[in-house]
């Protein structure tokens, strides 16, 4: 048995940085690598904000330096509709700042006591998928609804024309929500709402300037629309990764649906975007499978761990029956 192995092993930095023209926040995270042996802490506590850090973003012209801060930022919204805020700290700089503009690269450096210096670049996206190029079907489906039990739910299927003339990945991101009202024990009316979401990142390798199909969007855990359960609302859902979305309390209310729509945002990414939230998602699915095969996260930043990648993208609304 041999146990005086000598695996090579130093800190370094590991950054994740997106920008975009649609950004009214710049958003960096620098953390530091841990070793997978030795004592393994668990939580925030294994990957540390490094604090002291110079966080330098310019676009070849102007450069800012993005400081530290804690910021209360909208992360859900609650049974009754009422955004809900989580402190969250990070590196943060509003983008009036320093504009995020198509087709202009953008280059990010950092350096912190005790570590290497890093750097990286990425080109913001020009085109876009035009929104008249995105569009969104609604089916019916039949299918198991959990224990046993069949039902009808809605599956929406979002189809957007490739951008023609050059390589392209793209970000499909679709945010389901439903609210509606009902009168608590006092009588008075109250809105209750809930949601899911999905993400997908396609390549348009082999569909070239056609139409691209994104993967049908489950909503199942919505086959019951009148009546909204459980424990608060949920942040995947089937298709998002996290639990079913409800919203509420323990005691199901009789709701009368008002509104059910979902936002569709189709972005137009850099390579890295891409290769770097495929290798993630891979991560993810996997989810601890001690037979899933080791995936080699993509990294794009000189003398560290992370990426920096750029996107530009498109947004509609559609109504959901």
């Amino acid at each position: 048995m041999v146990t005086d192995i000598d695996i090579p092993y130093h800190d370094r930095l590991v950054v994740q940085c997106f920008i975009s023209p649609q950004d009214t926040l710049l958003e960096v995270s620098v953390t530091q690598t841990a070793p997978v042996i030795g004592t393994v802490l668990d939580g925030a506590e294994r990957y540390p904000n490094i604090l002291n850090a110079n966080v330098v973003l310019s676009d070849g012209q102007k450069s800012v330096t993005i400081p530290y801060k804690t910021l209360q930022l909208p992360s859900a919204y609650d049974a009754d509709g009422e955004y809900i805020f989580t402190a969250r700290s990070r590196y943060f700089l509003s983008a009036k700042n320093l504009p995020i503009i198509a087709g202009k690269n953008y280059t990010l450096k950092i350096s912190a006591p005790g570590f290497e210096s890093v750097e990286s670049s990425c080109l913001i996206p020009t085109k876009v998928v035009s929104e008249k190029d995105i569009s969104s079907i609604q089916t019916s489906i039949t299918g198991n609804i959990g224990r046993g039990a069949t039902g009808t739910y809605p599956s929406i299927e979002v189809r957007f024309k490739d951008i023609e003339g050059e390589e392209s990945f793209y970000s499909v991101g679709q945010f389901f929500y439903q609210k509606g009202t009902y009168i608590d024990a006092t009588g008075a009316k109250k809105i209750r709402v809930n949601w899911t979401t999905k993400y997908e990142y396609i390549s348009d390798k082999g569909q070239e300037n056609k139409t691209i199909v994104a993967l049908p969007f489950d909503l199942r855990s919505f086959n019951n629309f009148n009546s909204f359960g459980g424990n608060g609302n949920g942040a995947g859902g089937i298709n998002g990764g996290g639990p079913q979305a409800g919203g509420g309390n323990n005691n199901n209310v009789l709701v009368t649906v008002t509104d059910r729509y979902n936002e569709i945002y189709i972005a137009n990414t850099d390579k890295a975007y891409y290769f770097y939230n495929t290798a993630i998602d891979k991560i993810r699915k996997a989810n601890g499978n001690p037979f899933a095969e080791p995936v080699l996260t993509y990294t794009n930043i000189k003398n560290g761990l992370g990426v920096m990648a750029g996107y530009n993208q498109s947004r509609i609304v559609v109504k959901v029956n």
